[in-house]
């Protein structure tokens, strides 16, 4: 049977329907696959103590056990520690609330007197425009309340999955070993293998992360006086995990913090600070710590930031690298998508040089047979 080579239309339709049914696949199953991947990473993030405790003789499920209960307390104690950090910010709102009315004040006169607005005007816009804000309370409180019970569901749920993750492990290794052709068992299997050292080492790197630029924010902060230093300093290295758009998030909420007990030196100082911290961590930890582990572009880094948003909302944020970390290590492990993976990793050419690329090609075109007419 002849083998039939198909247009390059019909591949590129094909793959084009193939993304929009997984995206779509995604965004339907969000809450089911959520805690799956939530508990997968934290998963292979145990593998290795769980591994050690099973070499000294004890039983999987002890093990399993140990692990996921330690990581439970772990995480317990940070949040444990945020709830304390927003309690003691929440008796200072009524000053920032001062501030924000005064704040919007100075913004009336102002505008009253460059732009020649009368006050009757102007407090009718504003009335208006806190009309609309009333009315999308109740649509705001029950986003709130499916937030909190989504909050709920996921603490309830990926203990359980990253326990039964951990259980059932080499189970699900075989499966997958298994569910191709005996003579790619050793490439799958070496797939596998890289995908798990890959995803550990990234998420090493970025707890590493955090706490070098956690240490750094805290020595800043203090240095300038800025209250609720350690409050900041965890909100900044939190939304640092996400690339490229968690650090002005994380700014703006900063300033937001310190204009409830600092003065405007104090917000330039607070601001001054996240920048200084972020480009020592751009330029020497990321590269250092995060950087040797994953090795994907800022492009698609960015949009893969923002499709998680939009299909899987802030989980997705966070999610985001370590999937297109599983799927540069995927892509490059088949050769059928190897050209997927060398989209998602860093260009290792040499732009400085693009003279020469057109020279070959030029030859190339040069030496090429010629058909017959």
């Amino acid at each position: 049977m002849e083998n039939k080579t198909f247009p390059f239309y019909m591949k590129i339709s094909s793959v084009l329907l193939m993304l929009c049914l997984l995206l779509w696949l995604l965004f339907v199953g969000k809450t089911i696959l959520v805690p799956l991947f939530i508990a997968a990473i934290i998963c292979i993030f145990l593998i290795k103590p769980c591994n050690y405790l099973e070499s000294k003789g004890m039983h999987h499920a002890i093990a399993a056990i140990i692990c996921m209960l330690a990581a439970i307390v772990v995480i317990g104690a940070i949040i444990y520690f945020i709830s304390e950090q927003l309690i003691d910010f929440k008796q200072d709102l009524p000053v920032l609330e001062a501030h924000f009315n005064t704040a919007l004040g100075n913004m009336q006169a102002y505008i009253q007197k460059h732009f020649h607005v009368s006050s009757i005007n102007l407090q009718t816009s504003v009335e208006n425009l806190r009309t609309k804000v009333l009315n999308s309370a109740p649509a705001l409180v029950g986003s709130t309340v499916s937030t909190v019970s989504t909050v709920i569901e996921y603490t309830v749920l990926v203990p359980i999955y990253t326990f039964l993750f951990l259980l059932y492990r080499n189970l699900i290794v075989r499966f997958l070993i298994a569910c191709f052709k005996e003579t790619h068992s050793e490439a799958v299997a070496a797939v596998l293998g890289k995908t798990k050292y890959v995803i550990r080492n990234y998420i090493f790197g970025l707890l590493i992360e955090m706490l070098i630029v956690a240490i750094l924010l805290i020595i800043g902060f203090m240095i300038i006086g800025a209250k609720y230093a350690l409050l900041m300093s965890f909100v900044v290295a939190l939304l640092n995990l996400i690339p490229y758009l968690g650090i002005l998030t994380a700014a703006i909420i900063c300033l937001v913090i310190t204009a409830t007990s600092g003065s405007l030196v104090t917000m330039l100082g607070v601001l001054i600070v996240v920048s200084v911290v972020h480009l020592i961590d751009s330029n020497i930890l990321l590269p250092k710590v995060v950087g040797s582990k994953v090795k994907i572009n800022a492009l698609v880094t960015i949009v893969g930031v923002i499709i998680g948003n939009q299909i899987w909302g802030i989980p997705g944020m966070f999610l985001a690298v370590p999937m297109m970390a599983f799927l540069k290590v995927f892509f490059d492990g088949v050769d059928d998508l190897k050209p997927w993976g060398i989209l998602l990793g860093e260009d290792i050419s040499r732009p400085h040089k693009p003279r020469s690329l057109k020279i070959k090609i030029k030859k190339k075109m040069k030496t090429a047979p010629k058909e017959n007419d």
